[in-house]
């Protein structure tokens, strides 16, 4: 089997080339491994030392050149879902198959940290402004992403994003998730809107945004440690599984990974899009991790 072409970036942190053609940054220091793909700014895995890796990609991913990856942390920008003025742009966005630039920020025992960013120029039609996007990932004993987007132009444009993780999960059957209850959400395979359920139960397709206060989601499993989502410059959390017969029409995904992978979205989506003003920036960031307490 090919082996990947491997440099030293860091003293924690490799970048590598696939036998596929694809660069990645590989990062080990005390606390975790992580894998980042320049494709995309794509983060595939996080795993925390003596753990099981925090995020999921499906087995039938063949990591190609100018496809978008199926699993981890997709970045969805400058918009979420379809294109909002219902044009054939690809979903989720430009950059999911753009090659990023980057550097390293930080490379300490305990804390890892990259940056990489992109412009647009205004000249595509799909999204007609000037503005920068980074990526900045820390990785230390807990996982965060910053996505911050800087309006570079002239005049004001609405945002829509989302950091998309996909996180394992042993069975739908057991998984419990805490701090959204009551909240609204926007059912997107219905158009209606209604109080987030207790108890909530993954057992058919779900496609929701749930329109909170951007307060600590966690996510609870028999035998397993308690997972916390946190969310900074996020009023909308995107839940999301395909269940069965949408699974069978995704592109690098098995028929019943439905059963193993929840989505827990940090997104400014529905009605948290947000108007970037000249010189204007916002910042979305998530963080994952383990926790055995409730905050």
């Amino acid at each position: 089997m090919n082996q990947p072409e491997t440099q030293t970036a860091s003293h924690r942190i490799t970048l590598e080339t696939t036998p596929g053609g694809l660069q990645r940054l590989c990062v080990v220091n005390e606390c975790a491994v992580a894998t980042l793909y320049l494709q995309g700014a794509h983060l595939t895995s996080f795993r925390p030392h003596g753990q099981d890796d925090l995020l999921w990609v499906s087995d039938a991913e063949p990591y190609q050149p100018g496809q978008a990856l199926r699993g981890g942390i997709p970045v969805c920008w400058p918009w979420f879902g379809p294109h909002p003025d219902g044009a054939p742009y690809p979903s989720h966005g430009l950059v999911r198959t753009e090659l990023w630039n980057w550097e390293v920020v930080r490379d300490d025992a305990k804390i890892s940290q990259l940056r990489l960013w992109l412009e647009t120029g205004g000249t595509d039609s799909g999204f007609a402004h000037r503005a920068r996007v980074e990526l900045v990932v820390t990785v230390a004993d807990s996982l965060t992403l910053s996505l911050i987007t800087t309006n570079l132009g002239d005049s004001p444009f609405t945002l829509s994003q989302a950091l998309h993780s996909y996180l394992p999960i042993s069975s739908p059957d057991c998984v419990c998730l805490t701090g959204l209850t009551g909240y609204p959400y926007l059912d997107k395979l219905t158009g209606t809107r209604q109080p987030w359920p207790e108890p909530f139960a993954v057992d058919q397709e779900i496609d929701r945004i749930v329109l909170d206060e951007g307060q600590p989601v966690m996510l609870d499993e028999p035998g397993k440690v308690r997972r916390f989502i946190k969310r900074e410059g996020s009023r909308s959390l995107v839940v999301w599984n395909p269940w069965i017969a949408k699974s069978r029409t995704l592109s690098n995904f098995n028929d019943d990974d439905y059963r193993s992978m929840l989505c827990l979205e940090a997104a400014n989506a529905a009605d948290d899009s947000r108007q970037l003003q000249p010189g204007e920036q916002h910042p979305l960031t998530t963080e994952l991790g383990l926790t055995t307490t409730d905050a």
